[in-house]
């Protein structure tokens, strides 16, 4: 949400009063080229006219006076709060709309060749909520190719057909003149400042490389085909180019300001007004509201070169101080997805299994939800992907060692909600005559027992958090065992993990209760010339509590120890 601001820092509207004179009827036959001016100049009127029926009738609503602004760009106050409901619209806003979509109806139809009519057409449809409508009329535009192109993705892109409007709006930048390319492709603004000192310029024919990482990066569902936030992007930059030169719903001039504020934030879905004073009630202070809730899609991080830098802490969606934000249509509302990712060794590839649980979340299970699990190596890769359409399951693709960007993601299309878990995964080769580990897996051990991972899949957990109630089981594999690993010592280790420098400085000095690590060993004697498959069930009945560290230690004879840890709560 924004406002106009005063050099002072206070909320102030600028009252922008647009007329046109009259212009009389001549009785002469009109050209094809006179046509035109006329369409264009009764579109004029209808939109100056809205405009003032809109001005005059904002549903009010009191907002901004005293709060600290999220991003403050010229004249204009960002908040990046989630909105609440949109109020009703007002009935005379809401008639007056049809009545000028009307009237660019027929604009558009004497002058199908002008830019700014195809423009407006599509832009107001938009604006009511009428996108298939909105996707016919930039169907029909046949101005300037590259426009009509842009206006086409611009649509596409708001009925949700993402591949669509990506082809079409790298159609656009291929043929629009080389000084709108360059704006349009200038990333410089959606960075924060690391990212911006580390990168330079990105876009405008500089850093390619690093442009195409970034919005491979920041595309909220890699499972879903084409790229949700670079077309938005791309929508943000033709509908700034819209409305330039018209009013925009604050009754102030455009400027560079209200374009920076379009390309970070998005263009306002509708607009409130605060109460103005008794003498003046409808000068009160204009907001404009994005579409909301909104996240913040870009990573956080300056270290993109190689996937195995990126772990999950390289996104902060709710980010409230962001350079950027977006609301996914297919998904407005997005969290983090709770998951267990466990990777095994099969020869010189990498079983990776991803198991998930959203059977009692009720704002996303249902008949309509999807699940997929995508890795890929870079922006340029074919990724593998396994889609699942259940609130409970496991997902398993092998691959080869290289390092890949995992993605793990559910959305439901009926509810509009969606979640995901994203890091960098890899194994690093096993150097000849070295043991390994893989991960620890952990299960629902129930009554049945279960030592092969086929077996236990079905039973494994879809997060780290375990029920103190039930029995833990564990999983893990061990590799590259020989005869002298026989006698192989193993122990397992669970250590609360201390939270908060006040519990951490009341233990430090005995003022605190302390929790001893709990550990178990013993000497298995493993199968050897192959994988060695090992599950141990845990009773945590009697465990308080809280966050753990569980560290298994395997010390073959001739190897230094091998661990593999996990952080799990207890319930």
């Amino acid at each position: 949400m924004l406002s106009v601001i005063d050099s002072a820092g206070r909320s102030a509207c600028i009252f922008l009063a647009l007329t046109l004179a009259a212009v009389p009827a001549l009785a002469l036959p009109q050209t094809p080229k006179r046509d035109s001016v006329d369409a264009k100049r009764l579109a004029l009127r209808a939109q100056n006219r809205f405009e003032m029926v809109r001005r005059y009738n904002l549903p009010l609503r009191y907002t901004g006076a005293g709060q600290v602004c999220d991003a403050r760009v010229g004249r204009f106050c960002q908040w990046n709060d989630e909105d609440p409901a949109p109020p009703k619209e007002p009935d005379p806003i809401h008639k007056g709309r049809n009545r000028l979509i009307a009237t660019l109806d027929s604009a558009a139809a004497r002058s199908p060749a002008d830019d700014w009519i195809a423009g407006q057409r599509v832009r107001y449809l938009l604006e009511a909520g009428r996108d298939t409508a909105a996707v016919r009329a930039a169907e029909s535009c046949a101005g300037t190719a590259w426009w009509c192109d842009g206006l086409r993705g611009l649509a596409l892109h708001e009925v949700g057909a993402n591949a669509a409007s990506d082809s079409v709006f790298h159609k656009a930048l291929s043929g629009m003149p080389a000084r709108e390319r360059c704006r349009w492709t200038d990333m410089s603004m959606l960075l924060d400042d690391a990212q911006r000192k580390r990168f330079g310029k990105v876009g405008c024919g500089r850093g390619d490389a690093v442009a195409a990482r970034l919005w491979w990066l920041s595309d909220p569902f890699l499972a879903i085909p084409g790229n949700d936030r670079e077309t938005e992007h791309y929508s943000r930059q033709m509908m700034s180019l819209i409305l330039a030169g018209t009013p925009a719903g604050y009754n102030t001039r455009w400027g560079d300001d209200l374009r920076e504020l379009v390309v970070r934030y998005g263009w306002s879905r509708y607009w409130t007004q605060s109460p103005g004073p008794t003498s003046s009630p409808h000068e009160g202070p204009i907001s404009g509201h994005e579409a909301s809730p909104n996240y913040h899609f870009f990573p956080e991080t300056a270290k993109i070169d190689s996937v195995s830098d990126i772990d999950d802490s390289a996104w902060n969606l709710r980010l409230q101080y962001s350079s950027e934000r977006y609301a996914p249509r297919m998904a407005s509302v997005v969290g983090e997805l709770v998951s267990q990712i466990a990777l095994f060794r099969r020869g010189d590839s990498v079983q990776v299994v991803a198991v998930y649980d959203i059977s009692r979340d009720t704002l996303l299970s249902g008949e309509a939800i999807h699940s997929a699990l995508v890795l890929a190596r870079d922006e340029r890769d074919q990724p593998l992907v396994s889609e699942l359409t259940i609130p409970r399951g496991w997902h398993s693709l092998t691959i080869d060692a290289a390092p890949r960007l995992l993605s793990l993601e559910t959305w439901n299309t009926d509810k509009k909600r969606g979640a995901r878990m994203r890091r960098g995964v890899g194994i690093a080769p096993r150097t000849p005559n070295s043991v390994s580990v893989s991960d620890i897996l952990l299960f629902d051990a129930g009554s049945n027992e279960a030592s092969d991972l086929a077996t236990i899949l079905p039973r494994a957990l879809g997060s780290l958090s375990v029920d103190r109630s039930a029995k833990l089981g564990l999983y893990w594999e061990t590799y590259g065992l020989s005869k002298p690993d026989s006698a192989l010592p193993v122990s397992l280790t669970l250590s609360r993990i201390t939270e908060g420098a006040l519990r951490k400085l009341a233990e430090a000095i005995g003022l605190g209760r302390r929790t001893a690590p709990l550990s178990i060993a013993w000497n298995e004697t493993p199968t050897l010339h192959g994988v060695a498959t090992r599950s141990v069930v845990l009773d945590l009945s009697l465990i308080p509590r809280g966050r753990y560290r569980l560290k298994l230690e395997l010390t073959p004879g001739r190897s230094p120890p091998v661990t593999a840890t996990r952080v799990i709560e207890i319930l």
